[in-house]
């Protein structure tokens, strides 16, 4: 069975669906921008064992603490290896797309990375928000750049 929770963080709430410790869905604000589609019941819990303390950690400035947090999401073999090349920038770095596609293999697929960016359904797990333009602007971000931008704060990247 998946649990939900919902996190208050100082800019958004935070929604977190997960099947026993793995995040499997995640998003900030009101809405929801990446509903789990699936035939299971979702109860809603005050906690999810292991995922409500590690965003606990993270906003009380255990930068590292999400890092821990099991996620799984579905895309394809590039898409997973991007999403997983993605959780190796730490928390206060940030990589430029073209970065990450050279990072993940594939050095002519910034644009690639972007869509990978804009699909990641675990933010803040696997930190998109971490991703800036090849000029170090800001650049997208699904939620809103204000968010981007205060979540790179809190990080210190910024």
């Amino acid at each position: 069975m998946l649990a939900v929770t919902r996190i208050k963080t100082p800019w958004s709430p935070l929604t977190i669906i997960a099947d026993n410790d793995c995040v499997v869905s995640s998003w900030f604000g009101e809405q929801s921008h990446h509903p789990v589609a699936c035939d299971e019941p979702i109860r809603k819990t005050r906690s999810i064992d292991g995922v409500t303390e590690a965003v606990g950690a993270w906003l009380d400035g255990d930068l590292s603490s999400l890092d821990q947090v099991k996620v799984r999401q579905s895309g394809g073999p590039f898409f997973e290896q991007v999403w997983t090349v993605m959780r190796e920038v730490s928390a206060g770095e940030t990589v430029s797309y073209g970065e990450l596609a050279m990072l993940a293999g594939r050095p002519r697929a910034a644009r690639a990375v972007g869509t990978a960016c804009a699909t990641n359904s675990v933010a803040p797990f696997v930190p998109c928000h971490r991703v800036v333009t090849a000029t170090g602007r800001i650049g997208a971000y699904g939620y809103g750049v204000d968010l981007k931008v205060a979540l790179l704060r809190h990080e210190g990247a910024i």
